[in-house]
């Protein structure tokens, strides 16, 4: 594995105890060529997603601070991880759910068969770790969900060169219950959106990661913090060895302001304009930044756009 999941979280029970043992098969499939606009948008996988309605919340309010509200990122997942005889989960990365089984999220959040921990399970529904089911004044959300994963397909070029094309798709056992709390985020489609995030465009981010530079605290409740897209030479400071692609955004750069650890695998999120109004959609894969969060250095983000092709030719 390239890149080790953030340091652990505090640990938790299983919400649910009828999910089945699986053996999570890992995949690594050979990409295709990019292709046009014209063949992207006609992919026969957006029957499946074009099913589904996508990027829509069930907010109305922003708590004020970094907080998220309630039901704002229904598409947000955390991935649990086990070691062999505990019975704890440790949620250390995130994802994000397209289809009612398919959650995307960075290839470094799988673990190889060598590594001790193992990753086991998807959380979708969440927003205080604290509490299930959630409220807020007096609405509450459903119980979380929580699956098992089936299969994880990573990027077949990740990590060549290292900390590159930082990509997996995850397939879950059972689909999620789709409600206001539990929705896929939609996939760039049309000309704008498969052009990319420009330079000075706002973007979002979001997770459970930590809140506090000098201690391991993590979030108990969801951040969201807003991230300017910079040019990508700001984001060649990573080393000598290190240097971006077109295949990865670089974001952030503002003082306490970056996606910090326990965030790694969680969606890069920007709103464009629809037919059907505003939506939410999938831009960015968080892969890594600097080892000190809330520094004045922005984050690499593995592109949505760019490896399109590759995420609908996994959509079944």
């Amino acid at each position: 594995m390239g890149h080790k999941p953030p340091g652990r979280s505090s640990t938790v029970q299983l919400a649910t105890s009828d999910i089945a043992e699986t053996n999570l098969e890992i995949s690594y499939i050979t990409v295709g060529a990019l292709n046009s606009t014209s063949q992207l948008s006609s992919h026969p996988a957006w029957q499946i997603l074009n099913s589904l309605e996508c990027g829509e919340n069930a907010a109305d309010r922003i708590i004020g601070g970094t907080r998220a509200a309630l039901g704002q990122f229904p598409w947000i997942a955390r991935l649990g991880y086990v070691l062999p005889d505990d019975p704890d989960i440790d949620w250390m990365c995130g994802g994000a759910l397209i289809t009612d089984r398919i959650v995307i999220t960075a290839a470094h959040c799988i673990p190889s068969e060598e590594e001790e921990y193992a990753l086991k399970y998807v959380r979708l529904g969440e927003h205080d770790i604290r509490t299930d089911p959630d409220c807020e004044l007096s609405i509450c959300a459903p119980a979380v969900q929580d699956r098992g994963i089936i299969n994880a397909t990573i990027h077949p070029s990740f990590n060549i060169p290292p900390f590159h094309n930082d990509l997996a798709i995850l397939r879950l056992d059972i689909p999620v219950d789709l409600n206001d709390y539990v929705a896929p985020i939609c996939l760039p489609q049309n000309g704008e959106q498969l052009a990319g995030v420009k330079i000075g465009e706002i973007a979002q981010a979001a997770g459970w990661g930590k809140i506090n530079m000098t201690t391991e605290e993590r979030a108990k409740i969801l951040q969201v913090v807003a991230l300017p897209i910079v040019k990508p030479e700001m984001c060649d400071m990573f080393g000598r060895e290190f240097k971006m692609q077109d295949s990865e955004v670089c974001a952030g750069a503002q003082l306490n302001k970056d996606a910090c650890g326990g965030d790694s695998g969680g969606p890069l999120m920007k709103v464009y304009d629809t037919p059907d109004g505003p939506k939410t959609f999938l831009v960015g894969v968080v892969s890594f930044g600097p080892t000190v969060c809330g520094i004045r250095k922005p984050g690499v983000y593995t592109s949505v756009a760019y490896f399109l092709q590759w995420i609908l030719d996994h959509i079944k």
